[in-house]
Order: C-alpha cells, then sequence, then structure tokens
C-alpha cells in the first residue's frame, strides 16, 4: 500500500470527473455561476462545490442522481494498491522504479 500525494489525488479526481458526460452539465452550471473565473479557481473549488451539489439533489425525494454521480462525487481513497510490475498477454511489464534496480536489461 502506498498513501497517494493529495495534490495528485485531486489532479486524478478531477480528470476523472471532467471526463465522466453525466458531470457535464454540472460543470456548465459550475462554470455559468461566474464566468468571470478564469480556469485555475474552478479547478480548485469544482470537487467541493460538485459534491455539494450531489447532496443536495439526494436530499429531494424522487432524486434521479445515478450511482455514478454518488460515487464520482466523493473524493477518491488515499490508500492505494501499488504494483512494480503487471503481466499483459504472458508479457512482463516493470515500472521505471524496478527496472532501474535490475541487473539484467533489455536493449
Amino acid at each position: 500500500m502506498a498513501i497517494v500525494d493529495p495534490f495528485e489525488l485531486e489532479q486524478a479526481h478531477l480528470y476523472i470527473i471532467h471526463n465522466s458526460t453525466e458531470v457535464v452539465p454540472y460543470v456548465n452550471q459550475h462554470l455559468v455561476r461566474r464566468e468571470q473565473w478564469i480556469h485555475n479557481e474552478h479547478t480548485h473549488t469544482f470537487i467541493s462545490w460538485f459534491k455539494n451539489q450531489i447532496l443536495q439533489e439526494l436530499s429531494h425525494p424522487n432524486n434521479i442522481v445515478s450511482e455514478t454521480l454518488r460515487w464520482l462525487s466523493e473524493r477518491p481513497k488515499v490508500h492505494v494498491f501499488k504494483y512494480s510490475s503487471y503481466m499483459v498477454n504472458g508479457y512482463q511489464f516493470y515500472t521505471r522504479m524496478k527496472d532501474m534496480l535490475s541487473t539484467i536489461q533489455n536493449i
């Protein structure tokens, strides 16, 4: 297990939610609220704003918030599995760090 850097965790979360088509209306709504915001401000505030919007919608009876939106509104876990190698179609691949420590190198 490894602990993910908070900045990297936020960037990964932002990337994932910005690439979900279900989130697009929320991005547009967030940007319209303050058109003078620069992209940087949006990046810093969208995650918490999005979570609050989803929570607010969930508080209404008969809400139509999907399970996907519920999961995306939550922050990712800070503890993640970390691997130094993986297998694809019978071939083993190593991370750069593990490969650098290896005494045998393919050229």
